[in-house]
């Protein structure tokens, strides 16, 4: 049987990615086996699944002045494979597992590895390595945003891929995710968050989708360790950070997420504001901290984003023509780190289009314009600007 499903496998798998016209599935004679490739390569034997999946995203950039080179009036370029990744997803009856690793950046790094039991009736159980549940943005796929990289208001505050357990259920309107994460693990302390988020989709029918939602994460921070908050200005191929706090020691932090998204036939906007409130070591470590971000895009064509109720995000763009999808959009966001006069104000400014040849290719191109003003971090000057232009090909399977 396993020699039947390898050979299968590999006979059909030339088929699917040369020509989207062909069909999207093959089943053995016996009808006992079935490769398809409509969410990557899979293999489904009875019991049994088996999926791989991956996404390769190549980055150039180009760019002017300090907020980018750290340095005012200098220019600079930089290129980069944001991302290389593997994904293998399996099934057995009601357990899952799944693997995510990326290759970028000379290194593998392993993003995901978690096992999911989906036995119950009104929810499913997360164990391993995953994605905290917070934000709209930060709970998309990096595929499928509209621009190259998530706002710094969103992953100033957004966790990461941690190792937790979590719970998550959906309704025909409404999905939810809650979980807690080790966010440090060591020897020396007790760090973990509990984050959670909620959605719901009042209207979502005759190409319009109105979605609602928020999110929360409380995080036990370890005090013998400073807190800092340090970010690109937008364009990720360059190493300098300068979206930035101060310095202080914090023993926890909570932070709240609202969003709103709504599209209409060829039009989409979504918002999100972020508030963080930390806790200090002393009074003086106090801080509160406040970021939001509004983005509206329009396809050209006759073609919208898709969305996943379960998610509560977009899943992709399947465009209508053979000659593929074009979106142009702009994103504007506020980022506060200057609690106490003490760090930075920016306003990051992005314009942008994306042209989706096929469901499984894009090309984009944005422009990136960045003020950032500073309280009184020491060497630093008072106001430092710039702009970029960032470009990205992108194929996943």
């Amino acid at each position: 049987m396993k020699n039947n499903i390898l050979t299968l496998a590999i006979l059909a798998a030339p088929l699917f990615y040369s020509n989207e016209t062909v069909a999207e599935s093959v089943v053995s004679a016996d009808h006992d086996i079935k490769i398809s490739n409509k969410a990557g390569l899979a293999v489904n034997s009875g019991d049994f699944y088996f999926r791989i999946n991956g996404r390769l995203m190549i980055d150039f950039a180009t760019w002017d002045d300090a907020a980018f080179s750290g340095v005012n009036g200098e220019s600079g370029s930089g290129s980069e494979i944001r991302r290389a990744r593997i994904y293998l997803k399996g099934k057995y009856k009601d357990w899952q597992y799944r693997f995510q690793t990326d290759f970028a950046e000379n290194k593998s790094v392993n993003k995901s590895s978690y096992i999911k039991y989906s036995g119950f009736n009104k929810f499913d159980i997360f164990i391993g390595k995953h994605s905290e549940p917070f934000g709209f943005e930060n709970s998309s796929s990096s595929k499928y945003i509209s621009p190259i990289e998530r706002s710094a208001s969103t992953s100033n505050f957004a966790g990461d891929r941690e190792i937790g357990v979590s719970i998550a259920g959906k309704g025909n309107a409404y999905g939810y995710h809650i979980g807690v994460y080790d966010i440090d693990s060591n020897a020396t302390d007790n760090n973990y968050s509990v984050t959670g988020r909620a959605t719901f989709a009042p209207i979502n029918n005759h190409g319009q989708v109105l979605h609602l939602g928020a999110s929360f994460s409380l995080r036990q921070l370890d005090e013998n360790s400073s807190f800092e908050i340090k970010n690109r200005a937008g364009v990720h191929s360059t190493s300098v950070k300068s979206i930035i706090s101060d310095v202080f020691y914090a023993k926890d932090n909570s932070v709240y997420d609202l969003e709103l998204s709504y599209t209409y036939d060829q039009w989409n906007i979504v918002g999100e504001y972020i508030s963080a409130d930390l806790t200090g070591v002393t009074a003086a470590d106090d801080r509160e901290y406040s970021n939001y971000y509004i983005q509206t895009g329009f396809f050209l064509t006759n073609d919208q984003r898709l969305y996943n109720v379960a998610s509560g995000t977009f899943v992709g763009v399947k465009p209508s023509s053979e000659h593929g999808a074009w979106e142009i959009f702009t994103r504007f966001e506020s980022i506060d780190l200057s609690d106490q006069y003490i760090g930075s104000n920016a306003e990051i400014l992005t314009l942008g289009i994306n042209w989706f040849s096929t469901k499984y290719t894009r090309l984009s191109l944005n422009y990136v314009s960045t003020d950032i003003n500073y309280a009184d971090l020491t060497n630093a000057s008072a106001e430092i600007d710039g702009s970029a232009i960032n470009m990205r090909a992108q194929f996943h399977w």
